[in-house]
C-alpha cells in the first residue's frame, strides 16, 4: 500500500485495524499501478488528495464482503476528505494514475475549498441513488456513460478506464447486465466500443444518450 513514498505509522484504533496513512508534502505527487490501495477503512485519515492523471475507485465493503463502489474520481478531482478522523472506505487506483497528496493537520494549508468538496460529493451521491432506485438497468447504464461524457464535453470519444465489474459495482447491477445494456446502446446507435478492453467510448449520438436517461 504506497510502500514507495514516505508514511507515518499511527496507534491502533479501538475496534480497527491499524494502518498506515500519508504523510507526504503537498509538492509530492504519487504514481500508482492498476488496482493499487491508496488508504483502507479503519486508517487515520491524514490527507486527502487530488486526482492527476487516471482514476480512482472509492469503495466499501459490505457485512458480506461484497464491494460497493461510492464514486469514481478523475483528474482534478479530490477524494479523501472525512467527517472524522479514521476512513470509513477504501480508495485505490482503477488504472495508471498519478494522486496528490495534502495533509490536513492543523498547520497544513490546503489549496482548496473543503466545504465545497464536500457538498459537491453529497451532490453526486444524491444523484446516483436517484439513479439506482428510480431507473432500469438500460437508464442507469445510459446514466453512467452520461456521467463519463460530462467530463469530456468537448470530446465525443474518451476512455472510461473502468471495468464491467467497476461499473456493475457502481450501479448495482451484475457483469452481464452491464454487457448486455451496452450491446443494447451499441445497437441503438447512441456509442460504440473500442480498444482490446472495449473501454473507450466514441458518442454517436449524445441527444439519444441524454434521452435514455429521463
Amino acid at each position: 500500500m504506497l510502500q514507495h513514498h514516505a508514511a507515518m505509522r499511527q496507534p491502533a484504533v479501538p475496534g480497527r485495524h491499524p494502518g498506515t496513512s500519508v504523510a507526504t508534502t503537498k509538492d509530492q505527487s504519487i504514481r500508482l499501478k492498476a488496482n493499487e490501495t491508496i488508504y483502507s477503512e479503519g486508517e487515520y485519515a491524514l490527507a486527502i488528495y487530488q486526482v492527476e492523471t487516471g482514476a480512482v475507485r472509492i469503495y466499501r465493503l459490505t457485512s458480506s464482503g461484497q464491494r460497493y463502489i461510492l464514486s469514481f474520481c478523475g483528474e482534478g478531482e479530490w477524494f479523501g476528505l472525512e467527517s472524522g478522523k479514521v476512513r470509513t472506505d477504501f480508495a485505490e487506483a482503477v488504472c495508471d494514475a498519478s494522486i496528490r497528496p495534502f495533509r490536513t493537520n492543523q498547520n497544513a494549508v490546503v489549496p482548496v475549498d473543503l466545504l465545497h468538496i464536500a457538498l459537491t460529493n453529497l451532490a453526486k451521491a444524491q444523484h446516483k441513488q436517484l439513479v439506482i432506485t428510480e431507473q432500469s438497468a438500460l437508464k442507469r447504464v445510459a446514466a453512467f456513460v452520461c456521467e463519463m461524457a460530462d467530463r469530456h464535453p468537448e470530446d465525443p470519444e474518451f476512455d472510461m478506464m473502468m471495468s464491467r465489474s467497476d461499473v456493475a459495482d457502481y450501479l448495482g447491477l451484475t457483469v452481464e447486465t452491464v454487457a448486455r445494456c451496452f450491446t443494447k446502446l451499441r445497437e441503438k446507435g447512441v456509442l460504440c466500443l473500442k480498444g482490446k478492453l472495449q473501454r473507450v467510448v466514441r458518442l454517436l449520438d449524445r441527444n439519444a444518450l441524454i434521452a435514455l436517461t429521463t
